[in-house]
């Protein structure tokens, strides 16, 4: 089954995270000018408002919610690819990316894709 844009945005930010580390993902989904570099870095071209503003929102959701909400991702490298996953906190069990999804909408009710 495809992937829905958003997922896809979550999964950049771990692949990145990965590649420059965790504290300067945090900074550039905070910082605007650093977010425009490592956009233009990464796809050869000025990045539109459109994309800045989604890679900020879900930056705001990866680093600010989420840990609030009691969840944290991963991404597992397998044979035939990788698989992002998400867990619950407090028991440790795998959730789905639309429980996620659905925590992160009920904290930040301005929240969208």
């Amino acid at each position: 089954m495809p992937k829905e844009p958003e997922e896809r945005y979550m999964e950049w930010l771990q692949r990145e995270e990965e590649l420059w580390g965790i504290v300067k993902m945090q900074r550039a989904t905070t910082d605007e000018e650093e977010l425009r570099e490592l956009l233009y870095s990464e796809l050869g071209y000025e990045p539109t408002e459109s994309q800045v503003s989604s890679f900020m929102q879900f930056g705001k959701a990866r680093y600010e919610i989420m840990p609030e909400v009691g969840v944290t991702s991963a991404r597992f490298d397998r044979p035939y690819g990788y698989q992002q996953t998400y867990r619950d906190v407090a028991t440790g069990r795998f959730i789905s990316y639309t429980e996620t999804s659905r925590r992160i909408g009920e904290y930040w009710k301005g929240w969208e894709y």
